[in-house]
């Protein structure tokens, strides 16, 4: 037996948040959204300085009969300025997705604004695991692909 949709939704917020983790669990409609910006940075090197802002969105949206159905969406976007000009990029990604990386260089820290090494590290896994986890206690089943 499965717990009722409605209360699955109401309780995810609250068991799913944690103050030391970097993204944020909201409900929208009949889905569990979780939102991680995992980069947001100002990178320096000898020719050039660059900012990058990389966002993940994992949403689970319950179905019916205790079945959820899951989808993953990044975006980044990127600005850098050099001796040879000014440069803006943007990409994305909708589908299904898992994810590892760790990226460090030479940043400005955001809170003191001194130069020092930043690194990113990121991996859907983090995001994906408490949430399927919650799922499952609340006796519910991920839907299959047909």
């Amino acid at each position: 037996m499965y717990t009722e949709k409605t209360k699955v939704l109401a309780d995810a917020p609250a068991i799913l948040n944690q103050p030391d983790q970097p993204w944020e669990v909201t409900v929208e409609g009949d889905s569990i959204v979780a939102r991680w910006r995992w980069m947001d940075e100002t990178f320096f090197s000898p020719m050039e300085v660059s900012s990058e802002i990389k966002n993940y969105i994992f949403t689970v949206t319950l179905k019916d009969k205790g079945k959820w159905k899951e989808l993953d969406k990044t975006t980044s976007k990127s600005a850098s300025v050099s001796a040879g000009g000014a440069k803006l990029s943007a990409s994305g990604f909708v589908g299904k997705t898992s994810q590892k990386s760790f990226e460090f260089s030479f940043g400005k820290n955001k809170q003191s604004g001194e130069i020092e090494i930043t690194q990113s590290t990121f991996d859907t896994s983090m995001v994906k695991k408490p949430i399927r986890e919650y799922l499952k206690s609340c006796g519910w089943k991920k839907a299959g692909l047909f």
